[in-house]
This record gives structure tokens, C-alpha cells and sequence, in this order.
């Protein structure tokens, strides 16, 4: 085996430095929705909108808005469990689904292969994750 020299770097020092996407706090006008989900409308027929607190970030150059109150999702946190603890990528879809709402079809086609026209589970899997990493400041 070849001696390496006392103060030589290892090839991992090397690797291009990854930067974590910066997460910018915005407030966001969304639908009113009544007990029934459906969107609420005022006397002259405008749909009435309420302002609330997000988070805006671009990972692999797709820019993402996550509702705070998405985060605070009793129901995300057994989709979180059951995609890291127990490995079940199924969960994943409906994971980016309770996050970005009704921005999921628009991050599928960004996502989406030019030829194949899918989204492979190598490459879905991998953004949800990075999403997370980007939300979660003690990542």
C-alpha cells in the first residue's frame, strides 16, 4: 500500500460544495374556502381571498412555495414517517402533495423527463427530500 504524505488532501476534499437552498419567508393571498372546501365569494361575486405565511425556495431550479399551515399537517407527519422510517417512496406523491398543493402538477412537469415524458422515482423521490432539507433549518 502506498504511504500517503502528511498533509495530503483526500479526494473528498475535492467535491464541489453543495449550497442549501435559501428559504425566503413571504405571505401569499390564497382561495377562501368554506366547511365544504369550496371557495367563498362575496356579494358582488368576487372570490374572497386570505393572506397567509409561506415559505418560498428554488430547488433544482424549480421554485416552490410550502403554506406554513401545510407544515403544521398532523397527516404529513405519518407520510414523513412512513417515507423515512419505513422506506415507502409511495408515500412521497402525497407527501409533495400536501406541501405545494395546488402548485403539484406544475413541479410533476418541471420535474418530468423531455423523452420519456415521466418523472422517474429516482428523481421525485430525491426533490421531496430536498424540499425538506431546504424547509427544515436544523437539516
Amino acid at each position: 500500500m502506498a504511504k500517503i504524505p502528511e498533509g495530503a488532501t483526500v479526494p473528498q476534499d475535492h467535491q464541489t460544495k453543495t449550497e442549501k437552498p435559501k428559504v425566503e419567508n413571504v405571505q401569499i393571498e390564497v382561495p377562501e374556502l368554506d366547511a365544504k372546501g369550496m371557495p367563498t365569494f362575496d356579494d358582488d361575486g368576487n372570490q374572497k381571498t386570505r393572506t397567509v405565511d409561506a415559505r418560498r425556495t428554488t430547488v433544482n431550479d424549480i421554485e416552490v412555495t410550502v403554506l406554513e399551515e401545510a407544515l403544521d399537517d398532523f397527516e404529513l407527519l405519518d407520510d414523513i414517517r412512513a417515507a423515512g422510517d419505513n422506506g415507502d417512496a409511495s408515500r412521497l406523491p402525497s407527501l409533495l402533495r400536501r406541501l405545494v398543493g395546488d402548485d403539484y402538477k406544475r413541479i410533476l412537469d418541471e420535474l418530468r423527463d423531455p423523452v420519456t415524458h415521466r418523472v422517474s422515482a429516482a428523481k421525485g423521490s430525491q426533490f421531496v427530500w430536498d424540499v425538506f432539507g431546504a424547509l427544515n433549518p436544523n437539516s
